[in-house]
């Protein structure tokens, strides 16, 4: 909560409001979002307006002292992770639910305005109201310590209970931030959070510069290929230019050409002289396929033979064929059976 006296009410109503003349120092704002932010209460008047016609109908005894706290002012939001489960009418009705609590515990004539934030970091609500009791002006007695925690365990209990918010730990030594000290934290965090975004950006910059670096280095090397190439095909291509001249008729035989056609006619006799030779092995491979696919029929057709003997066999005569197999097993059991040992004529005796 925060105290205004009468000259900071319109500055609050500027930055509140966001009118045409706010110069916002707030980097956190996003004003391409500040057409979303909205008021639940909003008075026809300006703060500093309302204020007056309010006090003037106290009608009090004695003149307000320039001193005195005219305004009080809350901040009521929540987390980022909390506004991420809700849909933006729960949103809204969240708000609602705040500026209902302090209309019925301070009374909705009180409230100057109550304006939702959509264009910072997280929603949060501004709730700006004159600390009137008793028909007088009474921040102290109000907002005192005790009064003030007493409102956050009453808050808790209508409101943070419905939306399952925990209460902050009664009795910590923990201390809440004014308005001013909160935004300047949330700078911090944006200012870190623009940080490690610049880093990244870095990053990817560096990378970007490397891959640039690359593909300028594969381009000079092609570029240099290319030009090795035209350099080796410009006396191929300067004479193909001659020897077209020649044809066409437009140029007569002359001795300084002659050079230029005699390496052409030999580069040429010596590509063909490859072209000769690859051919050749190709015959030769060929030939070689061809004399395998031959052997390779015959053998096909030798088998397929056979077979056609054998179902022949196990078709009409099957006996046949068992008695076949039997004789060809014994055949291979005598060929790989060990013969009997002969002694000869030259053996030792006793």
């Amino acid at each position: 909560m925060e105290k205004y006296h009468k000259t900071d009410i319109a500055p609050v109503e500027q930055e509140n409001e966001r009118d045409e003349t706010y110069q916002a120092v707030n980097p956190q704002i996003d004003f391409t979002r500040t057409r979303n932010n909205y008021n639940i209460i909003k008075r026809q008047r300006s703060y500093t307006q309302f204020v007056n016609d309010k006090i003037e109908a106290l009608d009090l005894p004695t003149k307000v002292r320039k001193d005195a706290v005219l305004m009080c002012s809350f901040v009521v939001g929540s987390d980022r992770e909390f506004f991420s489960r809700l849909s933006s009418g729960e949103q809204q009705q969240f708000f609602v639910d705040c500026t209902r609590f302090f209309a019925e515990r301070y009374g909705e004539e009180n409230i100057i305005s109550a304006v939702v934030h959509i264009d910072e970091t997280t929603p949060h609500l501004h709730l700006n109201l004159i600390p009137i009791a008793d028909g007088r002006l009474c921040a102290k007695t109000l907002f005192d310590r005790k009064e003030l925690q007493n409102l956050q365990t009453d808050f808790h209990s209508v409101v943070g209970k419905k939306w399952n918010l925990q209460r902050g730990k009664e009795g910590s030594t923990a201390k809440h931030l004014d308005t001013a000290a909160y935004k300047l934290k949330k700078m911090s965090e944006a200012a870190d959070q623009a940080e490690l975004r610049a880093d990244e950006a870095e990053k990817k910059k560096l990378i970007a510069e490397s891959r640039q670096v690359h593909a300028e280095r594969k381009t000079q090397q092609l570029e240099d290929r290319q030009k090795q190439l035209r350099r080796d095909t410009a006396p191929l291509q300067a004479a193909a230019d001659v020897l077209r001249e020649y044809n066409d008729g437009k140029r007569k035989l002359n001795k300084r050409d002659l050079p230029v056609i005699a390496a052409v006619a030999a580069k040429l006799k010596a590509e063909n002289g490859q072209l000769e030779e690859r051919l050749q092995i190709s015959a030769r491979d060929q030939h070689d396929v061809f004399n395998l696919y031959q052997k390779t029929e015959r053998e096909k057709q030798s088998l397929q033979s056979d077979a056609d003997v054998l179902r022949e066999i196990r078709e009409h005569a099957p006996d046949k064929l068992q008695e076949v197999m039997e004789t060809v097993r014994q055949r291979k059991l005598d060929k790989y059976r060990p013969k009997p040992f002969k002694p000869s004529d030259n053996h030792w005796s006793k």
